[in-house]
């Protein structure tokens, strides 16, 4: 054999290696792109059967085949595959790593209707998962609502002596699950409306261009002058500084109050619910410390 067929040999072969291996590659992103999609959620599914081999006696005649499909566990995509007829004592399905089958199946199961079809299977156990948890969800629900009622009612009942701050308070919580984003930013406004005048009550100056954090901190600051709670109380308050800077720095990153940066990620209304509530909580008590203490801005 020449050195000429020798060099085209390996040529060739490394074409074929090459080809195998872009195959190979192929299958591992479509895996991957699969477990990025549906990771953590238990869904799965198989596609269609594909003959992989026929086998046949000495005559020529078919006497078996061997047979089988993809299977995606939510984790990994894998071939499961059979002998027809089975030999005795054999498992009756094997299950195979990607790389363990070989070029010839892989071609195989490559095929686009293949591939459709698992992709099928797997949206089809997507929506049976949604309708099997959305149901006890529902189910479910009826208690949150409750509690949830429960909660409104308290603050709505202090609110109501107030027209506007009654309605901004509604405005943000009525908008939790159409718009997210809309009842944090309202959330958000309550607190400061609140707080500007709780500290325009208490004859406080020099509070209207503060942030939320600095106006809630402002107003414990007066309270705690204005002995309306000690430094024990105040200290402890600390807390609802704390939480009004997160209500606001989640109003800068959730909501639609300064626009939004890339890779942005919609809040979801049980984010917006926590905030109304939080912010529900801070503007009551602040409000009643206050109406214990009030300034009459005309006497200064």
């Amino acid at each position: 054999m020449s050195s000429d067929g020798i060099s085209e040999v390996a040529t060739r072969s490394a074409r074929v290696r090459s080809e195998h291996r872009l195959l190979l590659e192929g299958f591992k992103s479509f895996e991957k792109k699969l477990v990025d999609l549906v990771s953590g959620l238990g869904c799965g599914g198989n596609s269609m059967s594909v003959v992989f081999e026929h086998f046949t006696d000495s005559d020529g005649d078919p006497i078996a085949h061997s047979e089988g499909y993809l299977y995606f566990s939510g984790n990994q995509l894998m071939v499961i595959s059979k002998n027809e007829p089975q030999s005795q004592g054999e498992t009756q399905w094997q299950q195979h790593d990607l790389e363990a089958v070989g070029p010839e199946w892989q071609r195989r199961l490559s095929d686009q209707k293949v591939l459709d079809s698992l992709v099928a299977d797997i949206l089809k156990n997507l929506d049976d998962e949604y309708e099997s948890t959305a149901k006890i969800n529902k189910y479910l629900s009826q208690f949150l609502t409750v509690e949830k009622a429960e909660i409104d009612s308290d603050l709505d009942e202090f609110f109501g002596d107030n027209p506007s701050l009654l309605d901004s308070w509604m405005k943000a919580r009525n908008s939790i699950l159409s718009d997210p984003e809309e009842s944090i930013t309202r959330s958000c406004s309550h607190v400061e409306t609140v707080l500007k005048g709780c500290l325009r009550a208490l004859g406080a100056s020099e509070y209207e261009t503060l942030s939320i954090e600095k106006l809630m901190r402002k107003t414990l600051n007066v309270l705690k002058a204005n002995s309306i709670i000690d430094s024990a109380t105040a200290e402890m308050l600390q807390g609802a500084v704390s939480m009004s800077k997160a209500i606001g720095e989640t109003r800068n990153f959730k909501s639609s109050s300064h626009g939004k940066n890339h890779g942005y990620t919609p809040p979801k209304p049980d984010l917006a619910q926590l905030v109304n509530h939080l912010a529900g909580v801070i503007s009551v008590f602040v409000m009643k410390q206050t109406q214990m203490n009030q300034v009459d801005p005309k006497a200064k």
